[in-house]
């Protein structure tokens, strides 16, 4: 188990709304536990 490395995906979310406001987000997700999400996601 500590040859597993812990690796993260940075997410960045940009919306733009329809006054020319911008607003960003940003956050470090775990790379395995979203790959667990998106498979699980296509069995169903």
């Amino acid at each position: 188990m500590d040859d597993k490395k812990v690796q993260k995906i940075k997410a960045q979310e940009w919306v733009v709304m329809f006054d020319g406001q911008i607003k960003r987000s940003e956050k470090e997700i775990d790379a395995n536990e979203h790959h667990f999400e998106v498979n699980s996601q296509k069995n169903e």
